[in-house]
């Protein structure tokens, strides 16, 4: 009886771990790099329904918003550990549940021109387990002043 109540528990023990894979949690206390290093084991890939977005014309001091759709067309399950602009005025906001194979979701940017005039082309990364784990999106402006 004892042998068949540790088979039970191995068995579990066993199928438990297996099905964790591609569940990952990770520690609040776990730095970003932490948690790339551990996502890194299980790459997927990623489509965007774009790469760059052209808000063409705008005037300066305006607010403009686009979305970005990403795609995992892996096998494994896609992280986002975060999304991050190269400047302040840019500001991306992304959920961090993990995607299915075959899942998408929004990526929004929100642009703010205050103080910006001419042409502008901003950056925005997004840290993941892909092979590259960050992979970039770009908006771009022409900003107007009303002078």
């Amino acid at each position: 009886m004892k042998k068949i109540a540790y088979l039970l528990i191995f068995s579990s023990l066993l199928f438990s771990c297996k099905k964790s894979e591609g569940n990952l949690n990770f520690d609040d206390s776990q730095s970003i790099e932490q948690k790339q290093k551990e996502l890194s084991k299980y790459p997927t890939t990623i489509a965007f329904n774009k790469v760059l977005h052209d808000f063409g014309e705008i005037q300066q001091g305006e607010v403009v918003e686009t979305e970005f759709i990403v795609k995992n067309t892996g096998k494994n399950d896609l992280y986002i550990l975060d999304a991050f602009a190269s400047c302040g005025c840019t500001v991306p906001e992304v959920s961090k549940e993990p995607l299915k194979s075959g899942e998408s979701t929004p990526i929004k940017v929100k642009f703010d021109s205050n103080g910006k005039s001419g042409f502008i082309e901003k950056s925005v990364n997004i840290r993941c387990n892909t092979s590259r784990m960050i992979e970039t999106v770009k908006i771009k402006a022409n900003i107007k002043t009303n002078k």
